[in-house]
C-alpha cells in the first residue's frame, strides 16, 4: 500500500507517517519496494507479528514498571497504596501485547 493512501485512509499527517514507516521497515516490520506497484507491506504474515513487536521500536511498553504517581521509592518492598493494582494492571497489558498478533485483530471487510 502507499504511504499517501495509508495517510489519506488514516487521517494521518503524511510527513508524520513517513517517519513511521521509515521506522518499521528498519526493525524488519515492513517491506518497502519504489516505483510503480511498489508500497508497504508486511515482511512477515500477519500472525508472526505480535502488538509487543510494532510498539517496540517507538516505545519500551514492556518498561513501564514506573509509579503512576512518581512515587521513586514505591516498588515491592515499599509499595505505595496503588502498587498492587498498578502491578496488575501492567501484567494484563504485557500479556495482551505478547499474546495478540496482527492477525487477531484484521477485521474481515468482504
Amino acid at each position: 500500500m502507499l504511504a499517501r493512501e495509508i495517510a489519506a485512509q488514516a487521517g494521518i499527517p503524511f510527513e508524520y507517517l513517513q517517519k513511521l514507516l521509515t521506522e518499521l521497515v528498519r526493525n524488519n516490520i515492513l517491506t518497502s519496494t519504489r516505483g510503480i506497484g511498489g508500497g508497504f507491506r508486511l515482511a512477515k504474515p500477519a500472525r508472526k507479528f505480535r502488538f509487543i513487536d510494532v510498539l517496540a521500536p517507538f516505545d519500551n511498553v514492556l518498561n513501564r514498571a514506573q509509579c503512576p504517581f512518581g512515587n521513586r521509592d514505591c516498588g515491592k518492598t515499599r509499595p505505595c497504596p496503588v502498587h498492587d493494582s498498578w502491578a496488575h494492571v501492567l501484567e494484563t497489558y504485557r500479556s495482551f501485547l505478547e499474546s495478540t498478533t496482527l492477525a487477531d485483530v484484521v477485521i474481515d471487510e468482504d
